[in-house]
């Protein structure tokens, strides 16, 4: 199949960017003809992937990429106006081209900002846009339930998003990763910058709890330079110095093998690579695994009220000392296998 995927697929790394690159790493390995269109204001240095952060620029390079497609698929947060209206014409220009249109709508905030749109504006780009697509992916049960507000058809599916570890990460090493070799998993911070909710938070997990014995803490960073914020980190720490490591932004290759061994992944809000609410919101997954796939099937966000730094803290002491999930591929059915289905309807 020729298949246009549109998204966010620039650093930082985190859960949504993870996710469409291993999409398309997997479509591309099972053969299938991938063109990508970078939709996050962040550039990406891949020279095969297309940069389109304006809206007119958008717009052209969706028509021109979009022909003789079999597939367009659309992949973002939708929390914002700009975001949306990206959205809308990925459906318009497909429904012109005669493609298959597929959105998937990644968790955190749409299941608060999916009831709060205009019904003048927002709402209505949503009805018809789902309406018009041929399959909408919601990527957690509460963001699914809240899209029944603007389901006019049966093209619903819930199918967790996914982090595909290919054979070459798992043997990939650097002096950084290396250092998880003994650790029975890791608790991964990605987008970490200072000064941020999520900043404060780690110094006071970090200065208050400890980490089960086999368990290590990932800083993936937000953003270059780092050496400062790597430094006063490791300052705080303590006993826990021996067991932290830092991953820079871009770090690709670093991520994905992080990923591999993540029981939990603690995040800012953002939104196709913008951060949102940075100094008051955080989202917390805990990771399950099947055959060579991570997935976020669970969450929940955190938003500061007044002095929320040492409960959030003990909300992430908890969780780190809880046994992460995991299941064979006759658990449930593989994600990837999933959208490869609704592809070839």
């Amino acid at each position: 199949m020729k298949i246009l995927l549109i998204g966010n697929f620039a650093p930082p790394y985190e859960e949504e960017n993870l996710h469409n690159i291993s999409l398309l790493r997997k479509l591309e390995e099972d053969g299938h003809t991938c063109t990508v269109i970078n939709i996050s204001e962040n550039p990406s240095e891949v020279k095969s992937f297309i940069n389109a952060s304006s809206n007119a620029g958008y717009l052209l390079k969706l028509l021109r990429h979009g022909m003789n497609k079999d597939v367009i698929h659309f992949m973002t947060k939708g929390y914002l106006r700009v975001g949306l209206l990206k959205l809308m014409l990925a459906i318009f220009a497909g429904t012109l081209l005669r493609t298959r249109k597929i959105l998937t709508i990644h968790s955190e905030f749409f299941s608060i900002l999916g009831q709060m749109r205009s019904p003048f504006g927002g709402t209505q780009t949503l009805n018809t846009s789902f309406y018009l697509a041929d399959r909408i992916i919601f990527t957690d049960k509460d963001t699914f339930e809240v899209g029944r507000m603007y389901m006019k058809k049966a093209n619903f599916e819930l199918i967790p998003s996914f982090i595909y570890i290919p054979e070459d990460i798992k043997s990939f090493e650097t002096t950084r990763t290396a250092r998880m070799k003994d650790m029975k998993s890791v608790v991964l911070f990605s987008n970490v910058k200072h000064p941020s909710f999520l900043f404060d938070v780690i110094i006071e997990f970090i200065t208050r709890h400890s980490l089960p014995e086999d368990m290590g803490m990932v800083i993936m960073l937000s953003d270059k330079p780092s050496l400062k914020l790597e430094n006063g980190l490791s300052d705080t720490s303590g006993p826990l110095k021996d067991r932290l490591i830092f991953i820079e932004y871009d770090d690709v290759q670093s991520a994905l093998k992080v990923c591999s061994k993540s029981s939990t992944i603690v995040k800012p809000m953002s939104c196709d690579g913008q951060p949102l609410f940075k100094s008051l919101a955080l989202c917390i997954k805990q990771a399950e695994r099947s055959g060579n796939h991570v997935s976020f099937p669970a969450g929940m966000v955190l938003v500061k009220e007044g002095s929320a730094r040492e409960l959030c803290a003990n909300i992430f002491n908890a969780l780190f000392h809880t046994e992460s999930g995991s299941s064979s591929e006759s658990d449930r059915e593989d994600p990837y296998g999933k959208i490869i289905k609704i592809y070839e309807e």
